[in-house]
């Protein structure tokens, strides 16, 4: 996994590096990963391997959020 998503992941999730790398799992058809703070109330973000991410809060399933990643949507 390359530095850069780790940094980008560990921003968006207001968590260190080493959080975001420990949180993390591959969504290899997706060319993508997938990252989540693992606090109560702590939000996720999938962020494909060209950068472009998608985060949602805590309310949102890993489904939901694959599915709408999948289907295009970015933030």
């Amino acid at each position: 996994m390359d530095q850069k998503l780790i940094e980008l992941a560990a921003a968006a999730l207001k968590v260190s590096p080493e959080e975001a790398r420990s949180h993390c799992k591959e969504l290899p058809e997706d060319k993508a990963w997938y990252f989540w703070n693992p606090t109560r109330g702590g939000g996720a973000v999938i962020i494909g391997e060209d950068g472009q991410k998608l985060g949602a809060t805590s309310a949102v399933t890993f489904e939901r959020h694959l599915s709408v990643y999948r289907s295009g949507r970015r933030n």
